[in-house]
């Protein structure tokens, strides 16, 4: 009797155990069988790696890119980043119920997203980036409660943000840079309290700016870039930002006053509103972002001088203020900018003299400060100096040959006088130099003889220099092998063209007009086929 007890326990016992291991042994093969659709469904694997490595022969856990929990031998994690994969993605993987990380970005996935993703209720981060998906950004997205970062940028995703991505509580980052994406910008995106970046340029969004309406403390940086956002920037937009660190909203169509909340993120680093339709002075405060690095700000309608106060921002390495309506002079305390690489103040109504302690800046590469109203000299240690029109005198500095970086150098429509120095060909570097429009002169033209030692030359314009006279000489020829534009019309050249300005084989555009030339034009002209 007792053995009969036994026997059935037993069997109750191995009855109820069949199905638990039967039921682990099927998941797991649920995941293996998941995967092996995702390699069905690739129509290239250029390296061979599913190809190769994704076998029935080896454990799933042991495949390439698949990484498995230690406590449930379940798959967690699939990454197949950059492998160049070509194909779409099955609704098979809706059943990786254990997955929390799926990557698969820089491939070449094309198609729309499978509704059965939206199983994956473990998943923290999802990457889909720089691939081919198209149709809209599905809503579903939203129920991925435990989402952490989601990449959707580079793709062909059209429609509009869905307004359920706001219900991703737990999300950090969101990045739909460089998609179709259109419509406005969820009110309620900014409800998200994890939230630290947000990258949505490149798109076609409209509308306005919603306001933030919530304390964001984690939230560092806003990228609106390249989309046709209208309006005014909303008041209290930067009262609850106070960690902010980039603000990224050029190329938009946004109007108005910068908002006098901007000036509470004092974490700010980089504050770029260049090319839209801003408005009204640049408030003083700008030189209490003791953090500020860059300042685009060009292309918008700001008005007034440029606050003397901007000289505080010793971390500042690019400052661009161009094609403006601003005024007043470059400060001398400039000099105290000792970050500074890049600075564009070209085409505004700034005057007065270009002060020398700008030119002690050692970290100094490009400086741009055409169509104002400046004086004073040139400077030696530049990579890129643009001082085309203005009111700059005397004659161009022998020293300018110590510049051994320059690479591009346009002093054009100014009030240079003298000989163009015959030094130039000291600047190895030197790719652009735009001479013309002044009242410089050369003997003989010797000026050409040292250029010929600048072999990366590709522009060289000098036209409009009327006193620099002589005949063109057969050297010419042999400037620069890269050389496209040669530009010397109306400097009352004499004699005829040489022969050896056929040896310009890259020429592109010749222009001699306005000259005292005499003779036929060479036969070796027409053997330049990029003319």
């Amino acid at each position: 009797m007792g053995n009969t007890f036994l026997n059935l326990a037993l069997l109750i016992i191995f009855h109820f155990s069949m199905p638990t291991f039967s039921m682990k042994l099927t998941t797991i093969l649920t995941d293996q069988s998941a995967l092996l659709a995702l390699k069905d469904h690739v129509i290239h694997d250029p390296e061979n790696v599913l190809t190769t490595n994704w076998s029935t022969s080896a454990p799933v856990c042991n495949w390439f890119g698949v990484s498995c929990g230690s406590k449930h031998r379940r798959v967690t994690a699939l990454d197949l980043t950059g492998l160049g994969l070509v194909g779409t993605l099955p609704p098979h993987l809706g059943n990786l119920s254990f997955l929390s990380l799926l990557y698969v970005t820089n491939n070449s996935f094309y198609g729309g997203l499978p509704v059965q993703l939206s199983n994956l209720r473990r998943l923290k981060y999802l990457s889909f980036g720089n691939n081919s998906f198209s149709g809209e950004i599905p809503s579903w997205l939203g129920s991925l409660t435990e989402l952490r970062t989601l990449f959707l940028y580079q793709n062909n995703f059209k429609g509009v943000m869905p307004f359920s991505l706001a219900y991703l509580s737990k999300l950090e980052v969101l990045y739909l840079f460089e998609n179709q994406v259109s419509g406005s910008i969820p009110s309620t995106i900014f409800n998200i309290s994890s939230l630290q970046e947000i990258d949505l340029s490149y798109n076609m969004l409209s509308g306005s700016i919603p306001s933030v309406p919530r304390d964001l403390l984690l939230l560092e940086v806003i990228d609106f870039t390249t989309n046709n956002l209208t309006g005014h920037i909303p008041k209290d937009m930067f009262d609850h930002l106070p960690n902010l660190k980039g603000l990224h909203w050029s190329l938009n169509l946004l109007s108005g006053r910068i908002p006098a909340s901007l000036f509470k993120c004092k974490e700010l680093q980089v504050l770029s509103l260049a090319f839209n339709q801003m408005e009204g002075s640049l408030p003083i405060e700008i030189g209490n972002f003791s953090q500020l690095q860059d300042i685009y700000i060009g292309r918008n309608h700001f008005e007034g001088e440029i606050p003397k106060q901007f000289v505080n921002l010793t971390l500042l390495r690019l400052f661009d203020c161009s094609h403006g309506n601003f005024t007043g002079i470059i400060p001398h305390e400039i000099g105290n900018l000792n970050n500074l690489n890049w600075l564009n103040l070209a085409f505004n109504n700034i005057a007065g003299s270009i002060p020398p302690q700008l030119f002690n800046i050692s970290t100094l590469r490009m400086i741009s400060l055409d169509t104002n109203q400046l004086s004073g000299h040139l400077p030696s240690n530049m990579e890129e100096l643009y001082l085309d029109f203005n009111h700059l005198a005397d004659s161009i500095p022998m020293y300018i040959s110590n510049a051994s970086q320059l690479t591009l150098l346009d002093v054009s429509s100014n009030y240079f006088s003298g000989s163009i120095p015959d030094n130039l060909g000291n600047l190895r570097n030197l790719k652009i130099l735009n001479l013309a429009s002044n009242n410089l002169t050369s003997s003989g033209m010797s000026f050409l003889f040292s250029l010929t030692n600048c072999r990366v030359l590709e522009k060289f314009l000098f036209h409009s220099n009327p006193f620099i006279s002589g005949e063109l000489p057969r050297v010419v020829g042999n400037l620069s092998s890269s050389l496209e534009e040669f530009s010397a019309s109306s400097c009352n050249i004499r004699g005829s063209i040489p022969n050896e300005i056929g040896n310009l084989s890259h020429l592109i555009n010749i222009e001699l007009g306005g000259n005292k030339l005499i003779g036929q034009v060479p036969t070796t002209i027409g053997g330049l086929e990029e003319l």
